[in-house]
Formats: structure tokens, C-alpha cells, sequence
């Protein structure tokens, strides 16, 4: 498929892009007043100075979190130039307002229609692009090469079956990946699969994954102020955490949860959905089942019946995860290719994941290789590995393991900023 065609199809569609914010706004009211500025019109104006302007796309909640050390590193050790964050996601561009607030320039990601990326260019008059992980738009980036801006893809990640996706269309792959000035690989797999699919080996380098470059230090002062306002009801529980679940895994979850206490055995369960505007239907979940239950937005002390702390708040489940000693990463016991499991072992968790990884398969591989996560299949598996993983000499060994994995694989902020500073002169 040429470009050209590609322009075509995603023009004649664009209406339908249009109803799907709309359908989508039925849950997430702030969808539908995406719709102007991703068609760049409507455009908020810029607010901060700057001598330039790197714009970088971080499509939702799990590119941000990526990007966020790379970001904090620009505005301290670049204040002279401005930044612009683009989001697609609610989510995504929640995180990013309370992550920086008005430090950073942010709106939405304009759709790949070459009009409306060339306005959107012409707006902002960005001096580098900056890409997440795999945000390969072929529209912005021939639009940023006519305009001489270069484009960079960091901690850039491709899986077997996406590759398998691109090669359809090898053409069009080819031609966008060899706009990048730089691709910034998390992993050699990653590497040999961008290098297939056409991209130019010398814009190629493997530094790593971003995700480990994990602060704790704020993250534990929000876990202080978490730990205050949960009072003394927290110090006395055994606490595991179900992170980023989807649904169909809540219910998963919570049969665990109901093996447990059946076994006699009381435990706290802080459950984080992927989407905290889920919270009606998993409440009902919970009501259903007679679970005794809090919402962490109520901002109340824990009770010591407390049986699930709904996690229904953004920006808090990092520092959340500092109260668990076990945590299970979601979207894996059902098949949406899992969540990051990083900051879960940072924190010195025992880290338990279903088999659907797809997303964080390189990363679960080199995890499993150094006993740092537990692949489970079902909810009695989870069940099993919550029992034994609370036995004191086996907790120790797994945690230990986890964060040790983390803490020699950090740099790769460093390394992709060096691949920024080196585009920007």
C-alpha cells in the first residue's frame, strides 16, 4: 500500500473516527471534545517559552508512565527549550497534567490525515518529534521530513505478531521507518524485528527500556501520605494488589480472593482496574459477592473489614503497589497482552502474571530467566502462588529477585536523552 492510498482510506474514514469518539464519550465524557483538535483545529495557543520545541506523542497511560523520566530530565537539564505532549487517551492525558501540569504544553494527537498534520506542524513549529514505543504514523512523519524536523522513536518496542502486521504492508512500512532519524530499541528482538521491516540500520541502537529508570523517592513520599490517610487498619493486613486488570479478570481476581478467605486465610486485595471509570461494574461485582469493600476516591480510613480497596483514582497505583507484598499484573489472564510489571518489582513485590504478555514479552522472558515473576494460568494458580508466595523464606527469595532484576537494568533515560541532545545540536 503507497502512502498515498493509506491518505486516501484515512480520509474517507475519518467521519467514522469522529462517531467512535462519540460512542466512546458514552463512558468517557472527555472524549468528545477531542474532536477539533484532532483534526487540528481549534488548537490551544503556546504558553511557554521557549528557544524550541520538542513535541512527543505518548499515546496513553502506559507510554507516558514510559516517557515520564525522559521528560522530567529535558525540563531540568534543557529549560531553555519548551515541550509538547500529545495524547490519545483520557488517561493518558490526565496522567500528563498531573505529572507536569502547565510545565509542559499538552493537547491531543491530530489524526494521520496529511491536511491536518500539516496544520498541526504549522502550529507548533516542533524542532525534534519524538515517538513512543510504537506510535508509527506515516503522515506525521513525512509531514515532519518536509518540514527538515527530525523524528525519533524511543523505547521503541515491536511484537512478533505487530511485526507480522507491518509486513502486510512492507511498502508503506518501509518508507515510515526509514523517515526515523533514530530508533531507540528496548531489546535485540526489538531490533531485528524494525531492521526487517525496513528501517535503516544505522538509525538503530538498543538501549533498553525507560521503564526501569523508576524514582522511587517521590513515589515513597506519596506513599507516606498514602499510609497516613489508609491510619493503623493498613499496618495489620496482608496486602496483594491486582494492577491494570480488564474486563473478565476482575471476576478472575475475586474468586481468588474468595479461595483465600475460604482457606481461612485474611487478606487485603487492592484492586487497581486499567480503567478507573470501570468502577460501577466492578462495584456491582463486588456487592454481588458480598465482599466488603472501600473506594480509595473517598479518601477514608481503611477499616480492618475491609476485604477489597478499590483503587479508583489515577496517579496513585505506582506508589500502591509500595504497600503490596504481592502484586498480579492485568491484562494478562485474559488475552490483552499485559501490563508493565516493572514498578512492581522496583518496589520489591513478588510478581505474579497470566500468560498473555504479548505487549511485555521480552521483558517477562528476561524476568522469568532471573526468578523475578511468576507465570500463572487461572485463579486457582493465583490462589496457590498468594499462599505460598506469604510464606516468609519463599517472599523474600522472589522479592529480592525482582528488584534486583530493576536495579541493573537501569540507564536507558540516559542513553536515549544522549540520542535526543545529539538530533537537537
Amino acid at each position: 500500500m503507497s502512502r498515498l492510498i493509506y491518505s486516501a482510506v484515512f480520509t474517507v474514514l475519518s467521519p467514522l473516527f469522529v462517531l467512535r469518539l462519540l460512542w466512546r464519550s458514552v463512558k468517557e465524557p472527555s472524549y468528545r471534545f477531542q474532536w477539533r483538535q484532532r483534526f487540528a483545529l481549534s488548537l490551544p495557543a503556546r504558553t511557554r517559552p521557549g528557544e524550541g520545541l520538542i513535541w512527543i506523542h505518548a499515546v496513553s497511560l502506559g507510554e507516558l508512565l514510559a516517557v515520564a523520566p525522559l521528560i522530567e530530565r529535558l525540563l531540568s537539564e534543557h529549560p531553555q527549550k519548551a515541550l509538547l505532549v500529545t495524547n490519545t487517551t483520557p488517561t493518558g492525558a490526565a496522567q500528563t497534567r498531573a505529572l507536569f501540569g502547565d510545565r509542559v504544553e499538552q493537547c491531543w494527537f491530530p489524526f494521520d490525515i496529511p491536511q491536518v498534520v500539516t496544520r498541526f506542524i504549522k502550529h507548533w513549529r516542533p524542532e525534534l518529534v519524538v515517538m513512543v514505543e510504537t506510535e508509527i504514523w506515516p503522515n506525521v512523519l513525512a509531514g515532519a521530513q518536509a518540514s527538515n524536523i527530525p523524528a525519533v522513536l524511543l523505547n521503541a518496542r515491536l511484537s512478533a505478531r505487530s511485526a507480522r502486521g507491518y509486513a502486510r504492508f512492507i511498502g508503506l512500512t518501509r518508507q515510515t521507518l526509514e523517515r526515523f532519524s533514530a530508533i531507540a530499541c528496548q531489546s535485540q528482538a526489538d531490533q531485528r524485528r524494525f531492521k526487517k521491516l525496513g528501517a535503516e540500520p544505522a538509525s538503530l541502537h538498543i538501549v533498553g527500556s525507560m521503564k526501569f529508570d523508576i524514582d522511587l523517592a517521590n513515589r515513597r513520599e506519596q506513599l507516606n501520605d498514602i499510609k497516613s490517610q489508609l491510619g493503623d487498619a493498613v499496618k495489620q493486613q496482608s496486602i496483594w494488589a491486582a494492577a491494570s486488570t480488564h474486563p473478565g479478570e476482575e471476576v478472575l481476581v475475586l474468586n481468588a480472593l474468595e479461595q483465600l478467605k475460604s482457606l481461612g486465610i485474611c487478606s487485603l486485595l487492592l484492586l487497581a482496574p486499567r480503567h478507573p471509570n470501570r468502577s460501577p461494574e466492578i462495584i456491582r461485582l463486588l456487592e454481588e459477592r458480598s465482599f466488603s469493600y472501600q473506594m480509595r476516591s473517598d479518601g477514608e480510613a481503611l477499616r480492618s473489614d475491609t476485604d477489597v480497596l478499590l483503587i479508583d483514582t489515577l496517579g496513585e497505583l505506582s506508589a500502591f503497589l509500595g504497600l503490596a507484598s504481592v502484586a498480579f499484573i492485568g491484562g494478562s489472564l485474559v488475552p490483552r497482552g499485559g501490563h508493565n510489571p516493572i514498578e512492581a518489582a522496583a518496589w520489591g513485590c513478588t510478581v505474579l502474571t497470566g500468560p498473555h504478555v504479548t505487549n511485555f514479552a521480552s521483558i517477562v522472558r528476561d524476568m522469568e530467566r532471573n526468578d523475578a515473576i511468576t507465570t500463572i494460568g487461572s485463579e486457582h494458580a493465583l490462589c496457590d502462588q498468594l499462599q505460598r508466595t506469604w510464606l516468609e523464606s519463599a517472599r523474600v527469595d522472589s522479592s529480592d529477585s525482582a528488584k534486583q532484576f530493576v536495579d541493573s537494568r537501569r540507564g536507558a533515560t540516559r542513553r536515549q536523552l544522549d540520542i535526543l541532545e545529539a538530533l537537537l545540536g
